[in-house]
């Protein structure tokens, strides 16, 4: 099993990214930018791998995720949806389909 951390957080390039519990306290008490639904509403398949990519409203903390770890993958997608449910993430304007 792998995970693969392509980027997690506001970092320089070069800079070690934040770690999967980092990002976990992140989607803890900010909110997800809503815009991201459109291209793979933040968790998706990708060469046989689940790929968690996206942002945030109001904090940069772009982060892309690549894992075949089930432990990782539910971690992760629980953490999302649960941001997704709450209030603030629901306010926000439903995004555009292109």
């Amino acid at each position: 099993m792998k995970t693969t951390i392509n980027s997690n957080g506001s970092r320089w390039y070069g800079e070690k990214p934040d770690s999967i519990d980092k990002l976990i306290e992140v989607l803890g008490h900010e909110t997800l930018d809503r815009t991201f639904e459109r291209v793979g509403n933040f968790v998706c398949r990708h060469k046989g791998q689940t790929r968690f990519f996206g942002n945030f409203r109001t904090v940069s903390h772009v982060f892309n995720i690549d894992s075949d770890d089930p432990k990782v993958i539910e971690r992760l997608t629980k953490a999302i949806r649960a941001n997704q449910r709450t209030a603030a993430y629901r306010a926000q304007p439903k995004p555009k389909r292109r």
